[in-house]
């Protein structure tokens, strides 16, 4: 490309039509001045159809919304540039009557002087089918783990607890929303528990990702009722967007317990 191309007539023109994203210029009050080809392909209708119509006849308002899609429009062309480095999640409607989730952009610009919004639009359906997808994996897996035969504790990198499955339930005494966000301490005997916190510490620093605990010496639970117990118990780590999660699968070993 010359360094004068952006200056031949047209040219912002041919760019803005022949990007592969949907394009739609519009007033502040939503009607339709602008509808590059890509959002045609997109929501089925022609340039000409939409032309002078309102906005609101490609993003209907949906049941339940309290603000139409010409004041969310507004709203998010007056957020501040990192923002606006984010997508607006709201629901288009095709011609055949088809609706489907498209992520927004909006910017609000003077065309010839004149206050105008342009919105670029994509539709998110795979995207939004994945998100579902993944949620409902993690659901499921999440039961099962809830259900397992063995107790089941997640921590995060402080130790909190984030995860506390039924057999954790009975093995300790404890409902899961007494334990979550609580530290892993209070699971154990107070002698044991700032050695516990440094060997969680290390393990996390070490190559491995995964150990029986009870290699470096008896694991010993705490219930609510005061009284201990002899637990086997294996650890894993996962590190997933910079943070770790530590798990721990316990088991009641053989022994009595006793109170203290």
């Amino acid at each position: 490309m010359s360094k004068d191309d952006h200056a031949k007539p047209g040219f912002h023109r041919m760019l803005v039509e022949g990007v592969p994203e949907a394009i739609i210029v519009s007033t502040p009050e939503g009607e339709i001045t602008y509808f590059n080809p890509a959002s045609e392909r997109l929501l089925g209708y022609g340039a000409a159809e939409v032309t002078g119509a309102n906005i609101t006849m490609l993003v209907p308002q949906q049941p339940g919304q309290r603000a139409d899609p010409v004041k969310w429009l507004k709203r998010w062309a007056a957020e501040p540039e990192y923002e606006q480095s984010r997508y607006l999640d709201l629901i288009a409607r095709r011609k055949d009557g088809r609706e489907m989730p498209v992520d927004v952009r909006v910017v609000e610009a003077q065309l010839d002087g004149a206050p105008r919004f342009l919105i670029t639009f994509r539709d998110n359906t795979a995207r939004r089918q994945e998100q579902i997808a993944f949620k409902e994996r993690n659901l499921l897996f999440s039961r099962i783990l809830m259900v397992a035969e063995d107790g089941i504790i997640s921590v995060d990198a402080e130790q909190k607890i984030g995860f506390f499955n039924l057999k954790a339930e009975q093995m300790f005494g404890y409902r899961a929303e007494e334990v979550l966000g609580k530290p892993l301490s209070m699971l154990l005997p107070e002698r044991f528990r700032k050695a516990h916190l440094g060997e969680v510490s290390a393990f996390g620093r070490s190559r491995e990702a995964s150990r029986w605990m009870s290699d470096r010496g008896p694991v010993t639970g705490l219930r609510k009722d005061g009284t201990e117990f002899p637990v086997d118990a294996t650890i894993t780590k996962v590190e997933t967007g910079g943070r770790m999660t530590y798990t721990a699968h316990l088991r009641s070993s053989a022994g009595k317990t006793r109170r203290i």
